[in-house]
């Protein structure tokens, strides 16, 4: 039983389980496998195995866990990549880009740089939010992209790290 739906995770697997390995010491070094479980009863043996949930795209089949874990998975997800440093990965950096991609829909990719804050790319924007007020910033953001969007407007660039107003590239 697997707990996520991953054709390559499952094969690979399969494949050590039936090649008659030591399955269990398989299966835990494993970096996208987060817990295993074995049970017997019956001489039947079933295992339980739950994979890492991946959040944020690093780069192919390399992602981040909701821990902010780096890990390998035989399988493409269609998640936002997050660019940023792994010196930059403490808890209010972490917190933002959570808030980001609950907040936005289509988002395809987050850059962050200490200095200038983040960058965002949906598939109708690109922007710069900056380091503070992220919060009010992606409820700005929101708000302007669903204007731009009822006028079908193309790809716009929008700067929003101005304290009062913000720049509007369309």
């Amino acid at each position: 039983m697997l707990s996520s739906n991953c054709k390559s995770c499952e094969n690979d697997l399969k494949t050590s389980l039936y090649e008659d390995k030591n399955f269990e010491t398989y299966v835990k070094n494993k970096g996208w496998v987060q817990s295993f479980i074995q049970t017997t009863s019956n001489q039947k043996t079933t295992y339980s195995i739950t994979l890492r949930k991946p959040i944020f795209k690093i780069k192919n089949n390399i992602y981040y866990d909701q821990n902010f874990n780096q890990f390998f998975i035989p399988h493409k997800f269609n998640l936002p990549t997050l660019h940023i440093k792994k010196d930059d990965l403490k808890d209010e950096i972490i917190n933002q880009a959570q808030l980001i991609k609950k907040e936005l829909i289509n988002l395809k990719s987050l850059n962050y740089s200490n200095l200038s804050g983040w960058q965002i790319i949906t598939d109708k924007a690109i922007v710069k939010l900056g380091k503070v007020d992220i919060g009010e910033r992606v409820k700005l953001l929101n708000k302007i992209t669903n204007n731009l969007m009822e006028s079908n407007s193309n790809m716009i660039n929008l700067d929003l790290r101005y304290q009062q107003g913000y720049v509007l590239k369309i």
